[in-house]
């Protein structure tokens, strides 16, 4: 599945945005407010099939935890899809993360389908 593929690099630069959003400081740089937004693009752009909103909610929520305080899958609890899913999901929320960070360069978005 490359669909969504990001390299070692590209996926240490979006775990430390993640971490660093999830740390919620007071002070906001530039970076720290474009970061923020491309969370929130990601959120909101997100697929996670035909869930209803409360269900999406706790997905996205469930996704950024994993990412942010890296916990896998089995220490979550209910995450409302199964292990597989889940994963695909997290790897889609880090390459649309890195898409609105401008990291994904056209060519790649092309092949995701974006």
């Amino acid at each position: 599945m490359k669909k969504y593929f990001l390299d070692y690099n590209e996926k240490q630069i979006i775990n430390a945005i993640v971490r660093e959003d999830a740390r919620d400081n007071a002070r906001q740089s530039g970076f720290r407010k474009k970061s923020a937004s491309a969370i929130q693009r990601a959120k909101d752009d997100l697929d996670v099939g035909d869930a209803s909103p409360e269900i999406r909610k706790a997905i996205v929520a469930k996704v950024y935890q994993s990412i942010a305080y890296s916990q896998a899958w089995e220490l979550l609890g209910e995450t409302y899809c199964g292990r597989r899913r889940f994963y695909e999901i997290r790897k889609q929320f880090c390459f649309l993360i890195a898409d609105n960070m401008g990291m994904i360069d056209d060519k790649r978005r092309r092949r995701s389908g974006r």
